[in-house]
């Protein structure tokens, strides 16, 4: 059967066609959302269920020597937001030192310091918020909790410490201290594997560890914190242990008004008056 010339290009034009249409890759795909990723590791980092631990602060100098301080934290979801209270309890010099913090949303966290030396609670105005608390290598916003007021950008995914990380970078709201923040969050737990805080000149400055994480009440929880001032040569370690969740925690413990009585709280009953376990 002879066709003609017209038939034989509609069906080549059909052919083209066709392979056009296999050969067309696949849209590419669209990035996770990276402000809705730190929100998630906010949720996993912070979880609103009241808990109470003990935390061993282990400051270690250039030289390599180390000072240890004991400290009880509590945390508590209350009509306002969340809050925080860490109270040294060892050595007596510095016990009964308190550091209450409160998040706000929408703005930044409102912090209260009280020591006993004074004595009297200090509110810790926003712009002082990045002096470093009791000579640690933590600030009191390094303490605080996470920031949901930078602007975000998702970075990719990569290999760090051992695990499948999303990579975000963060440029703060407030940009008195650092001009900008990367975080390797585990794709697995949405926890934080490392934060690396850059000064205002855009150099690396210090670097935030999560580790041994441990299931603890069914909250996988990092049992040490490390911070380490890349250009200092110091770094504090926060040792987590005794994690309790559903605690029954008074109100009251969170007030600034009462943080002259937080060391005498029952919650920490048995914290102090011991070694520091060496991690």
């Amino acid at each position: 059967m002879i066709l003609s010339v017209r038939t034989v290009l509609q069906q080549t034009a059909m052919c083209s066609l066709v392979a056009c249409l296999f050969l067309v890759p696949p849209a590419a795909a669209v990035p996770p959302d990276a402000a809705e990723l730190v929100q998630r590791m906010k949720d996993a980092l912070e979880p609103t269920r009241p808990s109470t631990r003990r935390v061993v602060l282990a400051v270690r100098g250039r030289d390599g020597e180390e000072v240890q301080w004991i400290a009880g934290k509590a945390f508590k979801q209350l009509p306002g937001g969340k809050r925080s209270l860490i109270v040294i309890l060892e050595p007596e010099t510095l016990r009964g030192t308190a550091l209450l913090i409160e998040e706000r949303m929408g703005e930044p966290d409102a912090k209260w310091l009280y020591t006993p030396a004074l004595p009297r609670v200090r509110k810790i105005i926003p712009v002082s918020a990045d002096e470093v608390f009791l000579n640690t290598d933590f600030t009191y916003a390094d303490l605080g909790f996470v920031s949901r007021r930078g602007t975000y950008r998702f970075l990719g995914e990569e290999e760090r410490a051992g695990r499948r990380a999303y990579k975000i970078e963060e440029v703060p709201h407030e940009q008195w201290f650092y001009s900008r923040i990367i975080t390797w969050i585990a794709t697995d737990s949405m926890l934080p594997l490392q934060r690396d805080y850059y000064d205002r000149a855009g150099v690396l400055w210090k670097s935030e560890y999560f580790e041994k994480v441990t299931v603890i009440d069914g909250v996988p929880t990092p049992l040490v914190i490390r911070m380490e001032d890349r250009q200092g040569r110091t770094n504090t370690e926060l040792q987590v242990s005794e994690v309790r969740y559903d605690v029954e925690i008074p109100d009251e413990l969170f007030a600034p008004e009462r943080l002259s009585q937080a060391a005498t709280s029952p919650l920490w009953q048995g914290y102090g008056s011991r070694v520091a376990e060496r991690r």
